[in-house]
């Protein structure tokens, strides 16, 4: 793959146009070729069949079209299904699309491997790799439509494989070009991006594309036991990032969603239901609750059942809106903090 070329998934709509102006091309051109990468999804400019063939030539000469291939496919018993894609430097991610009645969300990476080291999830156990491109990141949905039996995906969800406010600039990118007015892939308002809590970049984001959803990965709430499990609360304590949360610039009746991954005997007592109530009152939020989801060589076991309606139910009488949410694909290691690519870019031991 020629780096040197420019990877036109990766472009705006306007950026076309300009790109088109440099070729000495009509702006309608932009409209023409994308047309045939995000609505026929094709990854070769040969292939653009109402286009003359010396300006498919001429796109070649200056531009390119990333596509990731799929790996391997695994289907759970509860309809989740698993991709893996792997790049073009030979590392692989993986992608998860979760059926749920008239809904089709596809859980999408954004980084090989993750920097951030949680105590209960995988994706970090075999370090960071890199950070995707914007193109990979689209990429993952076109593919998903493409190789889903319905041909659908009508909700992402950036939460796969790595921390997307690490990989800011390309994360923005790819919500600027899966949101374009042209050939819009996924609704602004159908996306939510989950952060583990960078204070910084939650600010940005609520500046540059506040139009997501915004999820954040709790998961405790107070700085030592979840510095033990985010060592990202060394950098944002959370008096940080309760402050970054409270600026973000919500539209009228959207919340913050507190994510709150439950560890028995670590994080499920009712004094911790009662720090979380504090927290969730804070700002406008809803609070989802997961149980944990076993990953291999992690010190943690999954709450009883009666202990996480319970702590539900302390968290509800406070008068905030609390929902159990039972994880998707487990049998395949599909489920939320299973997801993990191998150091040497090969089989993945699960997402």
């Amino acid at each position: 793959m020629d780096e040197t070329l420019i990877d036109f998934k990766q472009l705006t709509l306007q950026e076309t146009v300009e790109f088109m102006a440099g070729l000495d091309e009509k702006p309608f051109r932009a409209r023409q070729a994308r047309a045939w990468i995000f609505e026929r999804g094709v990854s070769d400019f040969s292939a653009m069949s109402d286009l003359s063939k010396d300006f498919r030539h001429k796109l070649a000469q200056s531009a390119r079209i990333t596509q990731i291939k799929e790996r391997a496919r695994q289907v759970s018993a509860d309809g989740t299904v698993k991709f893996l894609f792997e790049l073009d430097d030979g590392h692989a991610i993986e992608s998860v699309l979760i059926p749920d009645e008239k809904r089709r969300t596809l859980c999408v990476s954004t980084q090989v491997g993750c920097k951030l080291g949680c105590a209960f999830c995988l994706t970090g156990a075999g370090g960071f790799i890199r950070d995707l491109g914007a193109a990979e990141i689209i990429d993952q949905v076109i593919q998903a439509r493409r190789l889903s039996p319905e041909g659908r995906v009508t909700n992402v969800v950036l939460m796969g494989m790595g921390e997307p406010l690490e990989n800011y600039d390309n994360v923005l990118r790819a919500l600027r070009v899966m949101t374009d007015e042209d050939f819009t892939i996924v609704g602004a308002r159908r996306i939510t991006l989950s952060t583990a809590g960078m204070a910084n970049n939650i600010e940005r984001l609520g500046r540059e594309f506040p139009r997501v959803k915004l999820a954040v990965s709790l998961n405790a709430c107070d700085d030592e036991l979840r510095e033990r499990l985010m060592p990202i609360t060394r950098k944002y304590p959370l008096k940080r990032l309760i402050q970054a949360l409270r600026a973000f610039p919500l539209p009228r009746g959207r919340r913050i969603t507190l994510e709150y991954v439950m560890l028995a005997g670590v994080n499920d007592s009712m004094e911790d239901a009662r720090k979380l109530i504090k927290i969730a009152k804070e700002f406008p939020s809803k609070i989802n609750l997961i149980p944990y989801n076993a990953v291999p060589g992690a010190p943690f076991k999954r709450p009883a059942r009666e202990v996480v309606e319970k702590f539900r139910k302390t968290v509800a009488d406070a008068g905030l809106t609390a929902f159990i949410r039972d994880s998707r694909g487990a049998d395949i290691m599909a489920a939320c903090g299973q997801l993990h690519e191998s150091q040497a870019g090969g089989v993945s031991a699960g997402v």
